[in-house]
């Protein structure tokens, strides 16, 4: 019972006035880049740069929230995204853990939220993709996927060629992106959130 009270206090922590006021925020900077690949119907997604950026500064449990509701709003339009919510669940998750570790150098910690969200993108998602849709998600990287069925791949081969393609371009925008967000905000601010003294650079 003692420990069920200390990690609800841990998590309404987690959800401070300033994190919630974010949250907003980031599920906007999702959606607009949702709505630029929709428009531009380029074979990404650019649809959780919110969702990392506010992951890395406020932990995991933001990020889900973020992740959860960009999902609701972006299925609305798109009822394929309702399907991918797993894979921006465990993107928070990871990109919430990877919060907490201080890095002198954010130029590696870019690299490595990089490769992760690369990683969960292409080994969670890949199973959606067969299972759910049968390799054709009707999205701009359906006519990846229909290229390396062409040459003779098997609808497995095809669906990891295509999401190493296509997710290493995303994510590794992502993660700049996201990084480059969060280096814009004053120190000021940033210390107002969970892991948001990482980010500060010490005054010499």
């Amino acid at each position: 019972m003692k420990r069920e009270v200390i990690e609800m206090k841990k998590l309404k922590e987690d959800f401070s006035l300033m994190a919630s006021l974010l949250i907003p925020v980031a599920v906007a900077i999702n959606f607009v880049g949702f709505g630029v690949v929709k428009l531009l119907q380029v074979p990404i997604f650019l649809d959780s740069i919110g969702t990392v950026f506010i992951s890395l500064i406020a932990g995991p449990w933001v990020g889900v929230a973020t992740a959860v509701i960009t999902s609701l709003i972006t299925g609305s339009f798109s009822p394929e995204y309702l399907v991918f919510m797993p894979v921006a669940i465990v993107m928070a998750l990871c990109m919430g853990f990877l919060g907490k570790f201080r890095m002198k150098n954010l130029v590696i910690k870019t690299i490595a939220c990089a490769f992760c969200l690369v990683a969960i993108a292409i080994i969670v998602s890949a199973p959606i993709i067969v299972f759910v849709y049968g390799g054709n998600t009707g999205n701009a990287t359906a006519g990846v996927t229909a290229f390396f069925l062409a040459t003779g791949q098997n609808i497995w081969t095809a669906v990891f060629s295509t999401n190493l393609i296509t997710e290493t371009t995303d994510k590794i925008i992502t993660a700049v992106v996201a990084m480059l967000i969060i280096k814009s905000m004053s120190s000021r601010y940033l210390i107002k959130f969970k892991y948001g003294e990482n980010y500060i650079t010490p005054k010499k």
